[in-house]
């Protein structure tokens, strides 16, 4: 069975493979599956894992990874980051918003 003729937002053609932006959420994936039922055609994005209509996605030219690193702090820093914190957070509590039912 070949893959069915489906076409993005911009009337380009999608295929399995194609880099595709879901515009909504800004979620950025490759097609890997193409399917129809009796609701209409499907394409599977591999970010989410989650089926879109073709005609709400659109082709880009390429899908950017995003490079984490491990970043290593040394004691000073995270004692400086909890003091941070810990400035910042209120040093009382007050009952000043709280409000009894009647």
């Amino acid at each position: 069975m070949s893959e069915p003729r489906v076409f993005d937002s911009a009337g380009n053609p999608i295929h399995v493979g194609s880099p595709v932006l879901y515009g909504a959420t800004g979620t950025k994936g490759f097609i890997t599956e193409i399917m129809s039922d009796e609701e209409g055609t499907w394409a599977l994005v591999d970010k989410t894992n989650l089926y879109y209509k073709p005609e709400i996605l659109l082709i880009i030219r390429e899908v950017e990874e995003k490079e984490i690193k491990e970043k290593i702090f040394s004691r000073e820093e995270v004692g400086e980051r909890l003091e941070k914190e810990k400035e910042a957070a209120p040093t009382e509590m007050t009952d000043v918003s709280v409000e009894s039912g009647g």
